[in-house]
């Protein structure tokens, strides 16, 4: 069975209204089946309150943001992955359910200076919350090497 395609297909948590006053000790259960347990793992404490907070200050002004971003994920971006010629680092995990694990090693094999990081165990909110700071030291290193290129 194939997965639904076009705006049918972005179905995603702006469409609960109670994320417009989210707060932190109910954010993993207000994204639903879309935080998985390693995300929800992540979730507390200060981390969970940024989460909180930004998806409160993303929704001040309506969903409009939030459904142009769910909709790239279904339309045309408007240019080639070959027309990339940037080094490019893909970071995923195999525990994300925002954007699958599948999603990110397709856009690394498609992009022809791309490095991929494929990391067992992390999802999408454990990316931002234990791997930051490697993903800024090598996004760093690529512009360097882009720069001196």
């Amino acid at each position: 069975m194939s997965p639904p395609a076009g705006p049918a297909a972005a179905r995603t948590p702006w469409q609960r209204p109670e994320l417009s006053d989210v707060t932190a000790d109910v954010i993993a259960d207000a994204f639903g089946e879309l935080v998985t347990a390693a995300d929800r793992a992540a979730l507390s404490g200060g981390f969970a309150e940024n989460i909180a907070r930004s998806t409160r200050a993303a929704l001040t002004t309506g969903i409009a943001g939030w459904l142009d971003d769910d909709l790239a994920f279904v339309r045309d971006w408007g240019f080639s992955l070959d027309q990339v010629t940037v080094p490019v680092s893909v970071w995923f995990g195999d525990q994300d359910a925002m954007v699958p694990r599948a999603h990110g090693a397709w856009l690394a094999q498609h992009i022809a200076r791309a490095e991929a990081h494929p990391l067992p165990g992390d999802g999408h909110l454990t990316l931002v919350h234990t791997r930051i700071g490697e993903i800024l030291h090598d996004l760093a290193r690529l512009a360097a090497t882009a720069l001196s290129a």
